[in-house]
């Protein structure tokens, strides 16, 4: 016992020697680089993406479920990295890092797990394929990454391999983490206000002001207040991210005082896109779980919630404008649908990608704003690559829809919801907001696909 003790003090003392020489020698390097005038910032990042790469390396799991953690708050952290950082932060670049850090994370899974191709994903196969052959005929590559983005986040589902205790983990800490942002997002909208806000997206922001303030979107007919977006880059993003943790809780949770929570900052961002989504999903979830009195418990809750938020948050007039129809923006979504089907008839091989939809917004060149994914799509390439996407949505569903495990019933709930939302908002390109729909359903699809996996993560 001796002799073991000392050697491992002198292995001790070894790593110790070692570690403080290691400390000195960057000190000294970096000491010096300061004395000869050259800038720290770029070992600084060399080493930074040295330690990132073998850290993903030996730990992949790992990273992947760091990166899914720091989605919620990604868009936040890019907008104040462009405001506060140095010029090369203001490039496109960075803004696409984080799909970058996600794509090389699914790589390296994907080269140690492999993976079986199912029905879901020959249709996004397809998808995508045809999509990227009509960018031969015009358009800009960046609009065809933009629009199918959250293939990354579908793909990590795909090739990891989580064991039922992980899931849970995953499900537990993904509705408390939206629950804290959500009082937080409301922390901004009773108490700091929209002054900080647009500051910041006025000098890093393109396309979220108008007229030196923060434009309709975080504002709405009949509610004078601001609308909640927390770390998302606007309430319709949030208020979906909303919808996913709900959906999650749905499945994973028992505690309401989270479900609280979300369902308060969901409800001051007045989305009703996400409304409708949780409305859907939730109840259908219900059913397929039997948890009909559950969710009668819940409905009671909700009510009561929204009726003490009415008068404290000054809802009453854009309820009473939403339920008789008179609101100026349901109006618009109407529209748009119209324009949009019109559109995208009178277009049927598409326009090419950033020609049309958000990408074509944000340069000030669209003919017309579809407020719908799937029209949208149609509208840039064509509508075969629209029903394809409606048949990876559909295979998914059905392929999870006849596994009884946690993990498909969030799947289920999550393609559901989204598919629904994606009818009134074109919001399939947010991957911030996709990283957290499109990774659980790859998970799902890849359970139906590992004997093993599948008999392993039986819902209790």
């Amino acid at each position: 016992m001796s002799i073991a003790s000392q050697y491992l003090t002198k292995v001790d003392d070894r790593f110790s020697l070692l570690a403080i020489c290691g400390v000195a020698s960057v000190l000294l390097i970096a000491a010096l680089l300061s004395v000869l005038g050259v800038s720290l910032l770029t070992p600084v990042l060399v080493l930074g993406v040295a330690a990132l790469l073998w850290t993903a390396f030996r730990h992949p799991t790992f990273c992947l479920g760091a990166i899914l953690v720091f989605m919620p708050i990604d868009p936040l952290v890019i907008i104040l990295a462009r405001f506060f950082g140095p010029s090369f932060m203001q490039s496109e670049a960075f803004k696409a890092c984080d799909r970058i850090v996600l794509l090389l994370l699914a790589c390296m899974l994907w080269w140690r797990n492999g993976i079986k191709l199912k029905t879901p994903d020959w249709f996004l196969l397809g998808c995508f394929g045809l999509a990227a052959a009509r960018l031969a005929f015009g358009g800009e590559l960046a609009a065809l990454l933009y629009d199918f983005d959250f293939m990354i986040a579908y793909v990590a589902g795909r090739v990891a391999i989580l064991t039922a205790s992980q899931q849970e983990s995953w499900g537990r800490r993904a509705v408390w983490i939206v629950a804290i942002l959500a009082v937080l997002g409301m922390v901004e909208v009773f108490v700091i206000g929209e002054g900080p806000r647009t500051l910041l997206y006025l000098a890093a922001a393109e396309g979220s002001t108008a007229d030196g303030a923060l434009n309709g979107t975080y504002h709405a007919d009949g509610f004078m207040g601001l609308r909640e977006s927390s770390t998302m880059i606007g309430p319709l993003q949030f208020g979906a991210l909303c919808m996913v943790a709900l959906i999650v809780w749905w499945v994973y949770s028992r505690s309401p005082v989270p479900a609280v929570m979300i369902a308060g900052g969901m409800i001051c961002t007045l989305s009703r896109s996400a409304w409708m989504g949780t409305a859907i999903a939730i109840p259908l979830l219900a059913v397929v779980m039997r948890q009909q009195k559950r969710l009668l418990l819940y409905v009671l809750l909700t009510i009561a919630l929204l009726a003490a938020l009415i008068p404290k948050v000054g809802l009453g007039e854009f309820l009473t404008a939403t339920l008789k129809g008179d609101e100026a923006s349901a109006e618009g979504h109407k529209q748009s649908l119209i324009d949009g089907m019109s559109y995208v008839l009178s277009h049927p091989f598409g326009v090419g990608p950033g020609n049309a939809g958000a990408f074509a917004w944000k340069k000030d060149s669209y003919d017309v704003w579809i407020e719908n994914s799937y029209l949208e799509l149609g509208a840039e390439y064509g509508i075969t690559i629209s029903a394809l996407f409606v048949g990876f949505l559909v295979s998914a569903l059905l392929l999870v829809w006849s596994q009884r495990t946690r993990l498909t019933y969030a799947a289920v709930g999550l393609i559901v919801a989204f598919a629904a939302v994606m009818m009134v908002v074109p919001i399939h390109h947010v991957f911030s907001l996709g990283a957290w729909v499109w990774f659980p359903v790859g998970l799902a699809v890849r359970s139906s696909t590992v004997p093993g996996m599948k008999s392993s993560l039986a819902a209790s």
